[in-house]
């Protein structure tokens, strides 16, 4: 088993039509700060390599950088606690206030699985995912959205607009093609996929292969 790292699965995810945050790999602060000239404030920093999965497990992220000075500090810190010659991810941030989690696996018994839920931290504790056999027609896919026990997130949403259905449809197939047409990939976690203006965005993911 091999895990590719948060950059490197959105880079295929993104190949596949998946909309992700705008992003950088930089090595010191000094590189972070050029780099935002191009990305704009504000931003956030995690630590990004193969080996980290869980970057909350390790205090591996800092959000909410709206200058250099914030950005410099929070680098040097990720580098300090995890070692000189870590990569760190700089990327656009993104807000919203619904958060989704969409994956991709093989099923022993079944083969190829397609998942959607509510996502974000509180994933496992709420539990509002559904799964369907792939491949899917976008009637199906629709289907698995509207299936949710948590159905007032995809409407207007405490001053948000309503979540672009057709985006969110897109967003899932381009994960199910992905994972199909490589038959290396075991899995495909994508959490959070955040709404902003409706529109969704893969903050995070990880593709694992065998």
């Amino acid at each position: 088993m091999a895990t590719l790292s948060e950059f490197d699965s959105k880079k295929l995810l993104s190949d596949y039509g998946l909309a992700i945050t705008k992003e950088t790999i930089v090595k010191n602060s000094i590189d972070g700060i050029l780099a935002v000239e191009t990305l704009g404030y504000p931003v956030v920093a995690k630590l990004c390599g193969q080996e980290i999965q869980h970057k909350t497990d390790v205090d591996g992220i800092r959000l909410n950088l709206r200058n250099s000075k914030d950005l410099e500090k929070a680098i040097d810190e990720l580098l300090e606690k995890n070692g000189e010659g870590q990569e760190i991810l700089i990327a656009q941030q993104v807000n919203g206030k619904r958060e989704f989690i969409a994956g991709y696996h093989i099923d022993p018994d079944f083969g190829p699985v397609l998942m959607f839920g509510v996502g974000g931290i509180f994933t496992e504790a709420i539990s509002d995912v559904n799964f369907r056999l792939l491949p899917s027609s976008r009637e199906t896919i629709r289907d698995l959205i509207f299936e949710i026990k948590s159905q007032s997130l995809l409407g207007e949403f405490r001053g948000e607009d309503a979540v672009a259905i057709d985006d969110l449809i897109d967003a899932l197939e381009a994960i199910a093609k992905c994972g199909i047409d490589n038959s290396k990939i075991s899995s495909i976690d994508v959490n959070p996929i955040i709404i902003s203006k409706g529109k969704p965005i893969a903050v995070d993911a990880l593709v694992i292969t065998s």
